[in-house]
């Protein structure tokens, strides 16, 4: 059903912070986006929801210090505890100080946390320069915090650690415990190569980054809050080749519980993303919010994209929930990019499980470079058009559930396959969009349920090609105006039918094969609607009234 989003975007409480340097302004070095004028004060408008998030929350400790290894060696000086070999490291208490990992590089460390309170206002709490593989757990029935308490980073500084906790090494968060990291200069939790998070209750608010793995992210299993004041949630970044030929970026999900509030993308993956699930059927839940939706956009930051996810290779949803409040596209798949390998970007976002919901800022009467980011309609700034789904070149939809609830359009890329699942779309522009690109658009539907609404009135179609529409099987009903120039549905070149079923409420010009029969039926004013197609029932719904009704089916369909 299409909706209008305006309602939606009156918040209920709004919570104005007025903060310093430290609140996204200062960034003028690094690959980060968001820079901004160094000294001067920021206004950081967050919603109330965001700001009480207390999902998961741990009491500091307040007891003496203390370190215990059986099997390992380290060195305390001044408050930094240097652990230099292999081992199992049990630690509980208050240190203002660091925990500093220097072993070789064959060693595997494990850092027990038995309830720590770790905070340093000059390095990273946690800083682990060289080893194989770091495991960081937090024991079970068990409270633990690590603070950054720098000011935000302003220049590089190779001396420094990057993160609350920064790992040179493989660094995997487990647990039964609670641990929550804050990142008050950089990153939350960043290592240089992979980052491994299983069973653990995580939260991390950071200035930047709220999870990032160069190499590679991946969650197994836990709940898990990431939080990113003033750049993106969960990110990776390197694409060279791994020891197995394979380009490295991936974030890949199998399980667990992930919610991420940021201020630029929510997840942002340098090569693919992939949510599936695990060897036990175990599917990953994601929530993400973007923008003024997460409660963390500075009214002034260098914002300039605020997509859920956006991938520079594929995006692949097979299993799992994972429902997105952007103001930007909702998924994003880039095309061309060069890797460090060699290799080139596919743009390809392919849905063959699980489900996908989503609100996509997107105002009515707005044109595709609509106001977007913060404060509401003052001050914002602005991004290209907001969709749905994105993908520079290939989208494709194999089954799974896709509810669109508001977007500038629903559906956009080269070329647009449908041959399973259940997607309904509310657009303001086109529902669905073959454009320009990599070839000739065109837009396949050869199976599937394709619910498609989008204003009977405006510049607007419900499904549009820049090239080509062909339908063999499945159900579209597409919703649209009564004229060529803005249609139900429309194509630069033909709209061919030659089987399934294609319900029109408005306009289209259809060339209809020969077993394609062509029915008159009254589908088309507002409210909930009944249609028997092959026998089986069908039950919609139309937010407007649209000026006729016009059905190609090769099956029999009837009101």
């Amino acid at each position: 059903m299409k909706k209008r989003l305006f309602t939606k975007l009156l918040i209920p409480t709004l919570c104005v912070l007025t903060l310093s340097l430290a609140a996204c302004g200062g960034k003028t070095s690094g690959n980060n986006n968001n820079t901004g004028e160094s000294g001067t004060t920021q206004t950081q408008t967050q919603t109330e929801s965001a700001l009480t998030d207390s999902s998961i929350t741990a009491s500091e400790a307040t007891s003496d210090f203390s370190l215990m290894t059986s099997d390992g060696t380290f060195t305390v000086n001044d408050k930094v505890y240097t652990i230099t070999s292999a081992g199992t490291y049990s630690m509980q208490g208050y240190l203002e100080g660091q925990i500093l990992v220097e072993a070789g590089d064959e060693d595997e460390v494990v850092l027990e946390l038995q309830g720590v309170t770790i905070v340093n206002s000059d390095d990273s709490p946690i800083k682990l320069l060289s080893a194989d593989k770091v495991e960081i757990s937090a024991k079970s029935g068990t409270e633990n915090t690590v603070k950054d308490l720098r000011d935000a980073k302003t220049i590089d500084d190779d001396t420094q650690g990057e993160g609350a906790i920064y790992a040179k090494c493989d660094l995997k968060l487990k647990g039964t415990g609670t641990l929550v990291v804050v990142g008050n200069y950089n990153n939350g939790v960043h290592t240089t190569k992979d980052l491994k998070l299983q069973k653990l209750s995580l939260k991390v608010t950071a200035y930047n980054n709220a999870l990032k793995g160069n190499d590679s992210i991946n969650v197994a299993s836990g709940n898990i809050v990431a939080i990113s004041t003033c750049g993106d949630g969960v990110k990776t970044e390197n694409t060279d080749a791994d020891k197995s030929g394979n380009t490295r970026g991936d974030i890949v999900l199998t399980g667990g519980n992930l919610t991420v509030y940021a201020a630029g993308d929510g997840i942002q993956s340098a090569h693919d993303f992939v949510m599936s699930e695990d060897s036990d059927g175990n599917t990953p839940t994601v929530n993400i919010y973007t923008g003024s939706y997460s409660g963390y956009t500075a009214s002034n930051a260098s914002v300039d994209s605020y997509k859920g996810v956006k991938v520079q290779n594929e995006l692949n949803v097979n299993a799992g929930s994972i429902d997105i409040k952007s103001y930007d596209d909702g998924l994003h798949a880039d095309y061309g990019t060069t890797f460090e390998d060699g290799g080139k970007g596919v743009g390809t976002i392919n849905i063959n499980g699980g489900s996908v919901t989503m609100v996509v800022y997107a105002p009515q009467n707005k044109t595709p470079g609509g106001r977007m980011g913060p404060g509401g309609w003052g001050g914002q700034q602005t991004v290209k058009g907001a969709d749905g789904i994105h993908a520079d070149y290939k989208l494709n939809i194999t089954g799974g559930n896709i509810y669109i609830d508001s977007s500038y359009e629903g559906l956009e890329g080269n070329i647009i396959t449908v041959s399973g699942g259940k997607t309904t779309v509310a657009a303001n522009d086109d529902g669905i969009n073959a454009c320009s690109g990599v070839t000739t658009p065109q837009i396949v539907v050869n199976g599937g349920y394709l619910d498609v609404a989008v204003s009977p009135s405006g510049d607007t179609d419900g499904i549009d090609s820049n090239g080509t529409y062909s339908q063999s099987g499945g159900i579209v009903i597409a919703r649209g105006p009564n004229s060529e120039m803005a249609a139900a549905i429309d194509a630069d070149k033909t709209v061919s039918v030659t089987g399934g079923t294609l319900i029109i409420l408005g306009y289209g010009r259809v060339s209809a094969g020969s077993g394609v029969n062509t029915y008159s039926l009254s589908l088309h004013s507002s409210g909930s609607h009944t249609v028997k197609i092959n026998g089986e029932s069908y039950n919609f719904n139309n937010a407007y009234s649209y000026s006729k009704t016009t059905v190609y089916s090769s099956v029999a369909v009837s009101a």
